[in-house]
């Protein structure tokens, strides 16, 4: 008979004997090609390499200031980092948790219309008065804002349900530490696909700072091989390197480790079940009327991303590259934003893919880890019936006792 209770299970094995014998593959990689015309290693890869070496393979801003995925969700001790990847479906769950009536780090919170941008301390405020949601006086998506939120304290506030920010690195080193942790949450988007909707978007994207009428006059594989700047967001984003520079097998290992054990990924493809995820370990009653009026307006209406046209439909995110978007409004943009799809086989997909090797890589890989975290976060959806069972049933025992002795 059966052991159903053996640890770890086979699939679990098999999975992690892969992992070390990419991972060994990736070192011997890095081995291979990180030497200098002088013979000597850059200093880069070797201060990576040793710092794999450590006890913990993690930064210690992942160590020590982030919650492990398979760690039991809790939003009262806890708050949630939702890492902002341009043209990866960033918007649209922002619109759908202002819908619920979150509050939520945008840059409208330090709109001097407003009247919060200077203050020294932590306000937290509607900015559209018919609105439920609210939002803090801070700017969680610059720098600048990021190191402005650390010094009022606003991860230990508690007054921020999610955190908005586009780079997890700075935002996760700054905003918390051993005491107030942070829950990464981020969806994750094909990089070429992603690209793709960046070169059409920002064509006609004129409320954008990164607004390129020029490219209109460009076509894709003339973009892609002389024009385009962004290879390997994903990794140097997470391993904390300036796009200027450039990533490394061995940035890509700890970007790999990273997200295994901090980040709760989510997919493009598969918005609504990591929403549903997202939902879990946040604390959102999916029963509650609200809810389900904000996701059946997201997701009730939500078409196929592709037709028969050949052409790619960001239906799910039609607006909005991160953060200099229009935020004065909660209303869920489900527009259409057609244009050519660029598939394997294509010049325009093969520079693409070449220039961002490392992302492709980790894409693939997060779509390993999106299965993965399946039996976690339903393991914590579990737990959360549960927890909500008994203290129904403890109310329930108690008014009971009141009626007792009221009789």
């Amino acid at each position: 008979m059966a052991n159903h209770h053996s640890w770890p299970p086979k699939p679990v094995v098999y999975t992690l004997i892969g992992l070390a014998f990419w991972t060994l593959l990736d070192l011997q990689a890095v081995s291979k090609f990180s030497d200098n015309n002088d013979g000597r290693r850059s200093l880069a890869i070797t201060n990576n390499i040793n710092y794999l070496k450590l006890e913990s393979t993690l930064p210690p801003w992942a160590h020590y200031n982030l919650r492990a995925v398979q760690h039991r969700p809790d939003p009262s001790s806890e708050t949630a980092l939702f890492w902002h990847i341009p043209k990866s479906g960033g918007t649209t769950a922002k619109q759908l948790y202002q819908c619920m009536g979150k509050t939520l780090t945008i840059r409208i919170g330090v709109d001097p219309r407003y009247g919060h941008d200077q203050s020294d301390k932590l306000v937290v405020f509607k900015p559209l008065g018919g609105k439920d949601w609210k939002t803090v006086n801070v700017d969680t998506v610059s720098e600048k804002g990021i190191l402005r939120a650390e010094e009022m304290g606003l991860a230990a506030s508690g007054k921020a349900d999610i955190i908005f920010a586009m780079d997890v690195n700075f935002a996760s080193s700054h905003l918390f530490d051993r005491l107030n942790k942070g829950r990464v949450l981020s969806i994750f988007r094909h990089p070429v696909d992603r690209l793709t909707s960046k070169f059409y978007y920002l064509q006609t994207a004129t409320w954008e700072r990164t607004y390129r009428p020029e490219w209109a006059d460009m076509s894709v594989l003339e973009w892609a091989e002389k024009h385009n700047h962004d290879e390997n967001f994903l990794v140097k984003k997470i391993v904390g390197k300036k796009l200027t520079e450039k990533a490394t097998m061995a940035d890509l290992i700890i970007a790999k480790e990273i997200v295994r054990r901090r980040f709760i990924v989510g997919l493009l493809d598969e918005m609504e079940e990591s929403v549903h995820r997202f939902n879990v370990m946040l604390g959102v009653d999916e029963s509650d009327d609200k809810t389900k009026e904000c996701m059946t307006e997201v997701f009730g209406t939500t078409k196929d991303e592709s037709d028969k046209s050949g052409e790619e439909v960001d239906s799910v995110e039609s607006q909005g590259d991160g953060g200099d978007e229009e935020e004065n409004t909660v209303e869920i943009n489900t527009n259409s934003n057609k244009h050519p799809q660029i598939v394997e086989g294509m010049p325009e997909y093969k520079v693409l893919a070449e220039s961002n090797s490392l992302d492709m890589i980790l894409y693939e890989y997060i779509r390993l880890l999106f299965k993965e975290q399946r039996s976690i976060i339903n393991r914590h959806a579990r737990e959360a019936r549960l927890q909500r069972l008994r203290k129904s049933g403890a109310r329930t025992r108690n008014l009971q006792r009141k009626r007792q002795l009221g009789s």
